[in-house]
């Protein structure tokens, strides 16, 4: 849980010092009022990263050389972190001390979603392996090493097919980016496994009527990810069957970067058959159950919703925040506090002009 949280020169917030406490807080304001900024706020310190901007120096005041954010976690174990960035780049420390983004990423689990995310199921599949990544490195931070090495093979193979390099070294880096490929497989089906366990019970909670969904996992090879050691093989195999073709358009054409995670209602593509509002509503779902697969693996996460309610109706929302209820912490932005009347919530804040303050 974030007991705290400290900010200087973080996009529009005025200088910001709060104690948020448990339980489920509502950040209420017009456009522009900071919400979004807010919630970025936590899950750069919590991530090292932002979910609206891939530089992270587009997240500091206008006119600044840089930003300050600092937190302190109070539970499952009490620690603090820091995160900052400035023209020589991005520093983090936990408990004052420069660490691993592993370690870092391990001190407080979280589960977002954003307006980006409303489209995870009809959007491009980079979206979905993102989830899928999110699913890995939150049940277990140490997967970030299987990830980039991953990464790291996957960029040595595609500049040998620029390179039009022999048969012998693309044969070579095939064996080890098929071991790589095999570690991200496995844990990406394992997290998919627990996702549509937890996804149903979501679903159930909200009490909304929806089509059975099932969530298909399509790893790239088309393998089992549930042969043990032999998984390897098979994907070296395949890799070896794609080479011609590989060679020819100088792209490397199997392997996890091409996964893709496939929802279907009664067997049909969810883009065919739900509305803007059904899909926005299995999205948030789909958040919450992604919290419950952490939690299960002992890593209670907080949860921040921005815009929660946009694109909802009433009725909608409630049967959502369902799944949502009893939440150790949780933070949910929006611009119509009408529509939260009568709602299982704790505390509200006002946010104008980047200022933070009880509603």
């Amino acid at each position: 849980m974030l007991s705290s949280l400290t900010a200087r020169d973080f996009r529009n917030l005025a200088p910001l010092s709060w104690r948020p406490g448990s339980g489920s807080h509502l950040l209420l304001g017009g456009n522009g009022a900071g919400k979004s900024s807010l919630m970025e706020a936590i899950y750069v310190l919590a991530t090292t990263r932002s979910f609206r901007t891939a530089q992270l120096g587009d997240c500091r005041r206008h006119g600044s050389d840089g930003f300050w954010l600092s937190g302190e976690v109070s539970a499952p174990l009490r620690a603090s972190l820091q995160l900052s960035w400035n023209r020589g780049g991005r520093k983090r420390a936990v408990n004052g001390k420069a660490t691993s983004l592993a370690e870092h990423l391990a001190v407080l689990p979280v589960v977002v979603w954003t307006a980006a995310d409303a489209d995870l199921w009809t959007g491009t599949p980079e979206l979905r392996r993102r989830q899928m990544d999110r699913g890995v490195l939150g049940v277990r931070t140490s997967a970030l090493e299987a990830i980039s090495r991953y990464r790291q093979a996957l960029g040595q193979k595609r500049l040998l097919l620029q390179q039009r390099s022999s048969k012998e070294r693309l044969a070579a880096w095939n064996g080890v980016l098929a071991s790589a490929a095999a570690a991200v497989i496995e844990r990406r089906a394992d997290y998919v496994g627990r996702l549509k366990v937890a996804l149903a019970a979501a679903l159930a909670a909200s009490g909304l009527d929806l089509p059975p969904i099932d969530l298909e996992y399509r790893p790239s090879p088309a393998v089992n990810a549930n042969v043990g050691g032999r998984l390897t093989a098979s994907i070296e195999q395949a890799m070896e069957q794609a080479r011609h073709e590989e060679q020819r358009r100088r792209l490397v054409l199997v392997g996890p970067h091409r996964d893709d995670l496939v929802v279907k209602w009664q067997g049909r593509p969810l883009r065919k058959v739900a509305s803007a509002g059904e899909r926005k509503a299995l999205g948030m779902l789909t958040a919450a159950a992604h919290g419950q697969v952490l939690k299960a693996s002992g890593r209670s996460p907080i949860y921040l919703l921005d815009d929660a309610d946009a694109e909802l109706a009433r009725p909608t929302l409630k049967a959502v925040w369902r799944a949502f209820e009893g939440l150790s912490q949780l933070f949910a932005s929006s611009n119509r506090p009408e529509v939260w009347r009568g709602l299982d919530l704790g505390q509200r804040w006002r946010l104008h002009h980047g200022h933070l303050s009880p509603d």
